[in-house]
């Protein structure tokens, strides 16, 4: 019997279902005459504003990886524990990774084949003082041609590690060779996202640009200072250093709730992941900037983020802060920086970013490089 009523009320709910989804559908119908639109037409379209947008992200790209190359290659004495090589530019084959419904037009727009096709050459870079182009398919690594993957591809770049590798090119139906050493560098490799958001972060591992905060920058000092912000937290070990926070606040949190009988775990947790929080994206702004100018980035106006930052965003200048220093304090910290920076480039010192020292030990500091 019980089965019978469920089996009428569903029937019933059902029934009440299409019975409003016909009246919302009949009801809210479109008045108008709009044009007709053919499915070719709408797919040619398509196939354009696809093009539009990989061509803009890839603007994008390469404006990121000329500012962060210097960056890496300038800094790689600070990264002694994670270090790699870099030749100074980027490539595509058919045979890459490309977003969901984007591979062809990627193919079709670079005329892309199973070799690597250069597609940005850094200037400066030993790959462009070697004479490597835009266009060129490498055809050869050290009279290797493992590209049956892009993986292997990448693997082979790493064995010489510094010494000379032969590029063999394809450049206008010749084959012409490159000998190209390439650069030490932090191995931190700077990542786009497609995101409208502002935003840039690391996991440690990796440093994260939004295309987003890509465009809300205004100069490339602005986006070195903040490549170099994210860089410094790798180079400083900050992300460890909360991992560590995080797990001792999670202990005491377990202790806590041992004594009170009160779940404090996840308590502890989060107090030890906020720890020192402003504190250390306070010493990522400080040593992120030495990272940028070391590259020959000037820094000196690329404080003017946070004021920008603060017209979108007001209650940043709350001078509490919150996990980060509020952005009146960081305009200003940034500032005194790029002083210190600009009076040691004056003087010929090293950029080396000061150390924290006592007070009392301020008046007997030497001008002996600090290293950190």
């Amino acid at each position: 019997m019980k089965i019978l009523n469920l089996f009428k009320d569903l029937k019933n709910s059902l029934l009440i279902l299409i019975i409003l989804s016909s009246l919302i559908f009949f009801s809210c119908a479109p008045s108008t005459r709009y044009p007709k639109i053919s499915d070719q037409l709408a797919k040619e379209e398509a196939e354009r504003q696809k093009k539009i947008a990989i061509k803009e992200m890839m603007k994008l790209q390469k404006r990121l990886y000329r500012v962060s190359f210097p960056i890496l290659t300038q800094n790689a004495y600070f990264c002694s524990k994670n270090k790699t090589y870099l030749f100074g530019f980027l490539h595509l084959s058919a045979r890459d990774k490309f977003p969901k419904g984007f591979k062809d037009t990627y193919i079709s727009l670079y005329e892309l084949e199973d070799h690597p096709k250069v597609i940005f050459v850094v200037p400066g870079s030993p790959a462009q003082k070697a004479g490597m182009m835009p266009g060129d398919v490498i055809m050869l690594l050290n009279n290797k041609a493992p590209y049956s993957d892009f993986k292997s591809f990448r693997e082979l770049l790493k064995e010489n590690k510094g010494n000379p590798y032969t590029f063999t090119v394809k450049r206008g139906g010749k084959l012409i060779d490159l000998k190209i050493s390439p650069m030490c560098a932090c191995n931190y490799p700077v990542m786009l996202i497609q995101s409208d958001s502002v935003n840039a972060f690391t996991d440690g591992k990796r440093v994260y640009i939004s295309s987003g905060l890509m465009r809300f920058l205004q100069s490339d000092n602005e986006l070195a200072l903040v490549i170099g912000h994210e860089l410094a937290h790798c180079v400083m070990n900050h992300i460890s250093k909360q991992m560590g926070n995080t797990l001792i606040g999670g202990i005491l949190g377990a202790l806590a709730t041992v004594l009170t009988g009160v779940d404090m775990t996840r308590v502890g947790m989060d107090a030890g992941r906020f720890a020192f929080s402003q504190e250390f994206e306070a010493e990522a702004d400080y040593v992120g900037c030495y990272l940028a100018a070391r590259a020959g980035y000037d820094v000196s106006d690329a404080a003017d983020i946070w004021r920008r930052i603060a017209v979108f965003h007001p209650e940043a200048i709350n001078l509490k802060g919150s996990t980060h220093p509020s952005t009146a304090k960081r305009f200003i910290a940034i500032k005194k920086a790029a002083e210190e920076i600009k009076e040691k480039q004056r003087l010929g010192k090293p950029l080396i970013p000061e150390k924290r020292i006592s007070e009392e030990k301020e008046a007997q500091k030497d001008d002996s490089e600090d290293k950190f």
